[in-house]
């Protein structure tokens, strides 16, 4: 910020220079007054953070979704045909809540993807589940009671931190955008980020993992996921068309963020991609499940890495998104610029993938303890 010489103000009390970003105020006394107060004022007091209790050993982090059908872009509110998809018959499952059709709704107008649809219409199951148990009508839960929601998630040691997040993030969404409620909801406390870093599996373990894997399909799926550092939702809604071997790339359509992006397509990938096409003849999507119409559930995909982690011996707590995160980590061990990485993984800043130099075995093995310096 810039004051005028006071010579300067009598024409114009203030002026703009958006290329420095400033703004330029007449040196007069009202200006200096209100400066010297706004300096004066004690700093702002931080937000407010909801702590989350440190998820507990094998406690599931979420109830089974028994009316969530995994498929096409279908709509998530409505239980019509469900038997011909899911074990659950369609008259077993209750109606959706008439919310959950106006926040679906809402979300498809504003173009938000798949999963991000999904993963609120769990959270808003969730939470009439609760309010139900409770006798609390959605639209009348008052704003203790939905801070008492959170509180009681963010305590029981059954959710992660990142699954309370989104709990969160739905409940504004609803009473927010969609109910015009926003007071109930103004003030939630953000739920702060724990400092984790991501598993990662060494070469050798994503190795041991592909060679006990003797299913071609299965074989496929882990490959694909790995080499290109795919998402487990972004591997199984692949289509045939979108592997290019001539450019040898895989195109990622509708990922995270419902951004679309080019990654890699392994020449070894490649090879066993070629010997899966021949024996199992995929039509449109690269990985179907039992029905040729949809694509493998992500729940399939999971239960293929837990098994094949199982036969692998690997002991550590490695997920299907996993093999995501060894992607990152391996090709920034190789040399790999670390923009690249985050143009492959799609991330919308670099910051996001800065936390692979965290796990890098390459450069901590660079970093000598003082110890070993030290003459004894």
């Amino acid at each position: 910020m810039q004051i005028f010489p006071r010579s300067t103000t009598r024409e114009k009390s203030h002026s703009t220079n958006p290329a420095r970003k400033q703004w330029a105020l007449p040196d007069t006394p009202a200006p200096r007054a209100a400066l010297a107060e706004i300096v004066a004022m004690p700093p702002a007091p931080p937000s407010q953070m909801l702590a989350v209790k440190p998820k507990q050993g094998n406690v599931p982090t979420r109830k089974p979704q028994k009316h969530y059908v995994a498929g096409k872009d279908k709509p998530l509110t409505t239980n019509t045909d469900a038997s011909s998809h899911s074990r659950f018959p369609a008259t077993s499952a209750p109606p959706p809540h008439p919310f959950l059709k106006a926040v679906d709704d809402e979300l498809v107008l504003r173009g938000m993807a798949y999963g991000t649809r999904k993963s609120y219409g769990q959270h808003l199951r969730n939470y009439f589940d609760w309010l139900q148990q409770k006798q609390i009508a959605p639209g009348q839960a008052t704003r203790e009671d939905i801070r008492r929601y959170l509180v009681e998630m963010a305590t029981n040691g059954e959710y992660s931190a990142g699954y309370v997040r989104g709990a969160r993030a739905a409940l504004i969404f609803l009473y927010e955008i969609v109910l015009k409620q926003a007071g109930k909801v103004g003030d939630l406390p953000r739920v702060k980020r724990p400092e984790q870093l991501p598993v990662v599996s060494s070469r050798e373990e994503v190795a041991k993992l592909l060679k006990v894997t003797y299913n071609l399909k299965h074989k496929a799926l882990l490959m694909t996921a790995y080499s290109a550092g795919l998402r487990v939702g972004e591997v199984v809604r692949l289509k045939v068309n979108e592997v290019d071997s001539k450019r040898m790339q895989i195109r990622v359509t509708a990922g995270k963020g419902a951004k679309d992006r080019y990654t890699l397509l392994s020449e070894t990938t490649l090879k066993v991609l070629r010997e899966y096409f021949r024996e199992y003849k995929p039509k449109d999507w690269l990985f179907p499940g039992d029905d040729s119409q949809d694509h493998l559930a992500e729940r399939s995909a999971e239960r293929i890495f837990k098994d094949a982690k199982k036969k692998a011996g690997i002991l550590k707590p490695a997920t299907f998104h996993t093999l995501r995160h060894s992607f990152a980590t391996h090709l920034l061990e190789d040399g790999v610029d670390i923009r690249y990485i985050q143009e492959l993984l799609g991330h919308g800043t670099v910051r996001t993938t800065e936390r692979y130099t965290h796990v890098s075995e390459t450069a901590i093995a660079k970093i000598k303890s003082p110890l070993d310096r030290l003459i004894l």
